[in-house]
């Protein structure tokens, strides 16, 4: 457990714009900030953060939150390890009891192995600095390619030494698991059961995430080995996907978003070159092709992609293939090509800053002319070549989503050719067509593969009456453990926390004052003796209970939106996030509206209503029974069809009283949640 008061002082601390602008390159849209969803598909800015509220969220697919759960969502991390991150972003302590044997196996596999990676990543780096053999060997290439002391220590590069075990002899010393480093590629387990090292007699190339944290590695051979390859990287895992990593994104995101632009070479020294003379908005595809998980990252702080190569055939191939995946996410595609002879290394090393900058601005093409001019020069200019180029062209152009751009392309190209826009924009609509229908035949596919196709049930089912009902307690409201009136009372708890908002009469002359929770607790009770109170909300009233009891002054909304019982703060985070989508005149009345009679009344109201619908319900089970009784049984009634009646008696009393007491306003949570 992590202590409340460091959780506290990180609450205070973490703004929701300085946490999710490390990920999404935001701009300002009113009081709010808008910018590419990170959490899916996003092709136009649906994602908004409100300084105001300190909240995020998507208006497409309603991903969101405070700060914790942002990063909770966005890292794939538990409550613990977003609390940490959080802790070491803002520069406050989060101290870690030890754990037992037990503990160490209930951890998240994903935290033993971002644990395993921090430690190898120390063991390279102590290496490289502390050891004979890392100084004279690693440190040496380093700086023999360039790299100064500062560069070498900002990313972290490493040294792993000739040894067989010298890796694995650390992790036995320090009393760590080998398994979890098996997994993450550090280690290899012989058929004899023994352990030896992968990255032997390598420079280290640590791979950091969007958020800074080693899921993997890069290693460099120095002295070529007979069927030993120059480089190997970390293999997948949970906490690494190649696909999906951008070598120096990490130190590069703020830049990407200053400079409005993103500069992709192919090679680790390409990008640590590019940061040392001052180009930090450069990012490595790290020797594959720009895949379109990375392309979709590099959006969230830039639309303009430029893609930097080197001359030689596969540099050339390797910007022809990052054209259609940047057109595929509706992306500003530029290529540059350096000097014969040269790549991103050696140019940055031999060029000042605003040389490097300047050749880049000057010699940058679209990206579409570009791959015109390359296949002109590889197939000619005779009526077949032409063609063949214009098919080609046609294709990546099928990859553009932008329709608007799509046909100012095929005008422009059309012209240029020398042919007709309607038999180009043919071909490239076509080619669009079947690339539409291969993608639909995939997602089937893989639909058919993860046994998640076939029919679903709606979100909300139809309802067959207009009275309120409570949700069916086999299935439950999606992405909820409370029911929706539960809903509303929780929002009256977030909203007023501890505020005092009635006076009754107490002991003697004196006036007991009643928070929102305080009549909550009291009127619910009934219910919760019934058993119709969900476990989550009577965790929640019972969280909240002993959480006063130590500590009277205690922020409600705090504590139940940074809560480390899941039920409690996913509940928390939906109510939350449907106050996000009130407009501004609704939030006006409603701040008009929050004396503390109003609010008494309101909370009662929506109290009742929940009762309300409770007895509905009831009234609604007891007459399926007695429909269900053989003819005989209502004829000659014996026990169980009286007590049926007994009971529908008692429940129609307390419905006429209830409706009585409400009036007209029955509340109605579909109604007044709008956000469904």
């Amino acid at each position: 457990m992590i202590d409340r008061n460091t959780i506290n002082r990180i609450i205070d601390r973490a703004e929701i714009l300085d946490v999710v602008g490390d990920f999404v390159s935001l701009r300002k849209h009113g009081n709010d900030w808008i910018g590419l969803c990170p959490f899916h598909d996003d092709t136009r800015p649906s994602f908004h953060v409100s300084p105001q509220k300190n909240v995020c969220k998507c208006f497409a697919c309603g991903e969101g939150g405070n700060p914790l759960s942002f990063v909770m969502k966005h890292e794939h991390l538990s409550f613990p390890e977003a609390v940490k991150y959080l802790g070491r972003k803002y520069g406050i302590e989060v101290e870690e009891t030890q754990m037992s044997e037990e503990e160490k196996k209930e951890a998240s596999e994903r935290e033993l192995l971002l644990r395993a990676n921090s430690f190898a990543r120390d063991h390279f780096v102590s290496t490289l600095h502390n050891d004979a053999e890392g100084r004279r060997v690693g440190l040496s290439y380093f700086r023999e390619r360039g790299l100064s002391d500062a560069t070498i220590k900002k990313f972290e590069l490493g040294y792993s030494p000739a040894s067989y075990t010298a890796l694995y002899e650390k992790v036995k010393a320090e009393g760590e698991d080998p398994e979890v480093f098996e997994k993450t590629g550090l280690l290899i387990k012989r058929d004899n059961g023994s352990y030896i090292d992968r990255y032997r007699d390598r420079v280290i190339y640590p791979i950091h995430s969007i958020s800074g944290n080693v899921v993997g590695f890069g290693g460099r051979i120095l002295v070529k080995k007979e069927n030993t390859g120059k480089y190997i990287n970390s293999p997948a895992s949970v906490i690494y996907d190649k696909s999906r990593e951008l070598y120096g994104l990490y130190f590069a995101k703020k830049a990407l978003s200053k400079k409005d632009r993103c500069l992709v070479v192919e090679g680790y020294m390409d990008v640590l070159s590019m940061h040392q003379v001052g180009v930090e908005n450069v990012v490595a595809s790290s020797g594959t092709a720009l895949t379109s998980q990375q392309v979709q990252i590099i959006k969230r702080y830039t639309s303009n992609l430029v893609l930097i190569f080197d001359a030689d055939a596969a540099g050339v191939k390797a910007a022809l293939r990052g054209l259609d995946v940047g057109f595929e996410k509706d992306m500003s595609v530029s290529a540059v090509l350096l000097p014969e002879g040269e790549d991103p290394d050696s140019y940055a090393q031999s060029h000042t800053l605003e040389e490097v900058e300047a050749y880049i601005d000057a010699h940058a093409v679209d990206g579409l002319w570009f791959k015109a001019e390359v296949l002109r020069k590889e197939l000619g200019d005779s009526v077949r070549a032409r063609a063949e180029i214009a098919e080609r062209l046609a294709e990546s152009l099928s990859h553009h989503k932008n329709r608007v751009t799509r046909e100012l392309y095929i005008t422009d190209v059309a012209s240029k050719m020398g042919i007709s826009i309607e038999a180009f924009a043919g071909q490239v609509e076509a080619l669009r067509r079947q690339l539409l229908q291969e993608q639909s035949r995939a997602k089937e596919r893989e639909e058919r593969q993860s046994g998640t196709s076939g029919f679903k049930l709606p979100s909300t089912p139809p309802l067959e009456t207009e009275e309120p009902l409570l949700p069916d307690k086999k299935e439950p409201a999606p992405q909820s453990e409370i029911n929706e009136y539960e809903e509303l009372l929780l929002s009256h708890i977030l909203k007023q926390g501890t505020r005092i908002i009635a006076r009754v009469p107490g002991r003697g002359e004196d006036m007991a004052e009643l928070s929102a929770i305080d009549i909550i607790s009291a009127e619910t009770q009934d219910l919760r003796e019934a058993g119709v109170l969900s476990p989550a909300f009577v965790t929640i009233l019972d969280e909240i209970r002993d959480e006063l009891g130590r500590n009277p002054k205690t922020n409600l909304l705090n504590f139940l939106t940074w809560n480390e019982t899941s039920s409690i703060r996913l509940s928390s985070e939906r109510v939350i996030q449907r106050d996000f989508s009130l407009s501004p005149l609704h939030k006006s009345f409603s701040d008009e509206q929050e004396t503390g009679e109003v609010l008494t009344q309101m909370l009662m109201r929506d109290i009742m209503s929940y009762k309300y619908a409770f007895v509905l319900g009831e009234i609604r089970d007891v007459l399926r029974k007695l429909y269900a009784l053989n003819p005989d049984e209502v004829e000659t009634p014996g026990k169980e069809t009286k007590r049926l009646l007994e009971r529908f008696q008692e429940l129609s009393v307390q419905k006429n009283f209830l409706a009585e007491r409400l009036g007209e306003r029955v509340i109605n949570p579909r109604d007044k949640l709008t956000d469904n």
